[in-house]
């Protein structure tokens, strides 16, 4: 209920905030983007995290360190070859 409350207020000040930027905008825009940022990010922290958790629940606690580590890793470094290219163009 929290989250929904944060997302909306952060929302509204986004869309007040086009007004100073000159876009126009509809009031539920900021809104859903927020809120599909947030499902987003639960979605890809139990990919990344899943499986690191199972295996820490299941006392594999250095595999599960390895393999937190080794997605975060190759999230870092796709998000830097996708920087690169977009530096390139």
């Amino acid at each position: 209920m929290f989250a929904g409350i944060y997302i909306f207020a952060v929302s509204q000040v986004m869309y007040y905030g086009n007004k100073i930027f000159g876009e126009k905008d509809t009031n539920l825009t900021p809104f859903v983007v927020l809120l599909l940022f947030s499902v987003s990010a639960a979605i890809v922290g139990s990919l990344i995290f899943g499986q690191a958790v199972m295996l820490f629940l299941n006392k594999k606690n250095k595999e599960a360190v390895q393999s937190a580590s080794y997605s975060i890793l190759w999230l870092f470094i796709i998000t830097i070859l996708f920087l690169i290219v977009l530096a390139i163009k």
